[in-house]
């Protein structure tokens, strides 16, 4: 009579089996929420971008020039345009910042932070300043952000102003957006330049809006 022979299983081999399937569902999960965490933040890019055209687009429908178009562009899109580049000269501790301790002190400090700190007091302040600066460089003083370089504002508009009848002006907003995680120069960063590995790192977001453009019913504004 013929016997089935016994098979021993080693318990280490199984755990390491658990262990390594446990390692591959982790990264599969925290890819997952990286990847759901940055189309939430493209997202509001997009939403922040398309506010942005819409407050430019009502600038230059009363015919304003394409600075003050511009600025209004620039002021409605702080929110998503990163750092800000400028010294607002507050003491230490008032500017709403998370001090750099241990993990804990961080989270304390961030859910007692108001959303009304003094550093947004007075970013929010000096957004009626901007708007009244007459060129560039001295507009830099007042508000700067790190994105507004890689920031531009395209304007297109019928080329009629006789004043006949309100034509459509569209504006659009595009501005550099960085990214948590970039699949494809992860896998291709070898293979690319380091200026090509950096572009694929961010992505190019915009915005438009569409409105009638009113101001040739009641002003002669050729000077665009």
């Amino acid at each position: 009579m013929a016997c089935n022979p016994i098979v021993v299983r080693k318990r280490g081999t199984s755990r390491g089996q658990a262990m390594i399937e446990s390692v591959f569902v982790v990264i599969a999960a925290c890819l997952c929420f990286l990847a759901l965490f940055q189309f939430g933040n493209l997202f509001a890019a997009k939403m922040t971008l398309t506010h942005a055209a819409t407050r430019a687009a009502r600038a230059r429908s009363v015919g304003l020039n394409h600075w003050m178009v511009e600025k209004a562009a620039r002021a409605a899109s702080i929110p998503v345009s990163g750092k800000s580049l400028v010294d607002f000269g507050l003491p230490a501790g008032q500017t709403g910042l998370v001090p750099q301790k241990d993990i804990g002190s961080i989270w304390d400090a961030a859910l007692a932070i108001s959303p009304n700190s003094p550093k947004a007091q007075v970013e929010r302040a000096r957004v009626p300043e901007y708007m009244g600066s007459e060129n560039e460089p001295t507009s830099r003083e007042i508000l700067d952000y790190e994105r507004w370089d890689e920031m531009s504002v395209a304007v297109e508009e019928p080329l009629s102003l006789d004043g006949e009848a309100p034509g459509v002006l569209e504006v659009t907003v595009h501005q550099r957006q960085p990214l948590l995680i970039s699949l494809i120069s992860l896998l291709e960063g070898s293979l690319k330049s380091e200026s090509e590995a950096d572009e694929e790192k961010s992505r190019v977001m915009h915005g438009t809006y569409s409105m009638e453009s009113q101001y040739p019913l009641y002003m002669e504004n050729l000077n665009w």
